[in-house]
């Protein structure tokens, strides 16, 4: 019975995130009425993604990361910043399904981060690991939604100004932004993440499930690397070329 107990409360609790997010995009439909679908899932997923990086940087504390805080029992912290990423993720996959026509990639993303989440959430401590992982996942996404940021309104609610929508996709702080976060993307998910696998599938630490996370990330971190080189590959060649 209290077995039962505890899975119905985290599955009412996943529940309240999903719908917070649902309310969320609602709330700026609303505001913004004459936005497109794509705009709003973008300042939905700007503010999952920026709480997700500063929380989860603060709880991993990158530079203390050792065997102790590995086995620690997940704290409370630690466990709504679980309830804060399943929430979204969920959502996001339903917008997905229901508006976006892109990568498929983004699609095994968001089901493979859902996997992760629900696994780390069975455990009593995998806080750590999970706000490591979350951290580097995320870092570069509000980079990736700024990159569409041009101004903050001051006449309704703060929802962002997106660059593209509003003309200034040619502009130079457009591919300023773009190319420090194809940068961050590339030196973070190419390089570190490689480096971490390696630690990763080599701890005795870390059991069988977390590895298997950790590779499942990987993978669709490599398609998503080959994805962007593809992209800056065309993009600038043909300016450089027409110029």
């Amino acid at each position: 019975m209290a077995l039962s107990h505890e899975l119905s409360s985290a599955s009412v609790l996943k529940l309240c995130s999903f719908v917070f997010w649902g309310w969320f995009y609602v709330w700026t439909t609303f505001v913004e009425p004459k936005k497109s679908p794509e705009w709003h899932s973008r300042v939905v997923t700007l503010l999952h993604g920026s709480v997700a990086t500063l929380a989860g940087l603060c709880q991993c504390g990158m530079t203390s990361v050792d065997r102790c805080r590995l086995t620690m029992k997940i704290t409370y912290a630690e466990y709504a910043l679980m309830l804060w990423s399943w929430g979204y993720f969920a959502f996001d996959l339903l917008w997905c399904l229901l508006y976006w026509n892109g990568s498929h990639v983004i699609l095994a993303h968001h089901v493979v981060a859902l996997v992760a989440v629900n696994v780390y959430m069975s455990k009593a401590y995998a806080g750590c690991t999970f706000a490591c992982t979350l951290a580097l996942m995320e870092i570069t996404n509000p980079f990736l939604q700024t990159r569409w940021l041009f101004s903050f309104q001051t006449c309704k609610p703060c929802l962002p100004r997106l660059l593209r929508y509003e003309g200034y996709g040619q502009t130079y702080i457009f591919y300023l932004v773009e190319i420090i976060y194809f940068v961050m993307f590339l030196t973070i998910r190419a390089i570190f993440c490689t480096y971490l696998v390696f630690k990763v599938l080599n701890s005795d630490i870390l059991d069988l499930d977390e590895k298997l996370i950790s590779l499942s990330l990987y993978a669709v971190s490599l398609i998503l690397v080959y994805e962007i080189l593809s992209y800056v590959s065309y993009k600038y060649k043909n300016k450089i070329v027409s110029k």
